[in-house]
């Protein structure tokens, strides 16, 4: 996060970049300002779409965002109970299509997955154990299918390594193709034709926490 003329923040974390041990439940604050409540807004929410958390912990960006998007927001026609109302009716709109998020589920899932059987065949190399390895080993590099379920439908792809880097995926009559690239910081930059996603996962033990772009959902 980079503070800026209209808009700043402070948060609990230390040198390391890691939240410190001392921080609760709010490990951050973000402000925004202007001349009046809409330019006030369009800061704040400028500086939340650009805000970047990595890590293991959770947080509402994503949701703030929408939130600040709302037309009672904008119009301040909220009070105590506002929210609590709109938690208990879902309202706040998911960012993405089903379809979208199905996708690049499985464009994360796809990656992770030949990334460990990659992990796993040079581990086999180095305990020369290469005569344990048969066709079939090598064959999920290439070619596996991959079931993606989200809510209430299960989506079931045929996944086919097209490059090093690139992925084609079949569901019923349509294909679609990404290249994905792995960043330092562990997420995955997918370019699908001119169209381009930055995207991150966590396995949990309630499914795949998926971040796309600042949007998080549970799959």
């Amino acid at each position: 996060f980079l503070s800026a003329q209209n808009c700043w923040g402070y948060f609990s974390v230390g040198l390391n970049g890691g939240i410190h041990e001392f921080a609760d439940s709010q490990f951050g604050h973000v402000f925004g300002k202007g001349r009046n409540r809409e330019e006030s807004r369009k800061a704040l929410l400028f500086a939340l779409k650009n805000m970047d958390i990595s890590g293991t912990i959770r947080n509402p960006v994503s949701y703030l965002c929408e939130l600040l998007e709302r037309e009672d927001f904008k119009e301040n026609n909220i009070d105590t109970m506002w929210l609590d109302k709109l938690i208990a009716d879902k309202l706040v709109a998911r960012s993405h299509g089903t379809l979208e998020i199905v996708f690049y589920a499985a464009v994360y899932r796809a990656h992770e997955a030949v990334k460990s059987r990659l992990q796993e065949l040079v581990a086999s190399l180095h305990k020369g154990q290469l005569v344990l390895l048969g066709k079939s080993d090598t064959d999920a590099l290439i070619s596996f299918p991959l079931a993606i379920t989200y809510d209430g439908y299960k989506f079931t792809f045929q996944v086919t390594r097209t490059r090093t880097d690139s992925f084609a995926f079949s569901l019923g009559p349509s294909r679609q193709r990404a290249k994905v690239r792995e960043q330092p910081d562990g997420s995955l930059y997918v370019t699908v034709g001119s169209t381009n996603q930055t995207i991150k996962g966590m396995e949990e033990a309630l499914g795949l926490r998926l971040t796309i772009g600042g949007s998080t959902v549970m799959l």
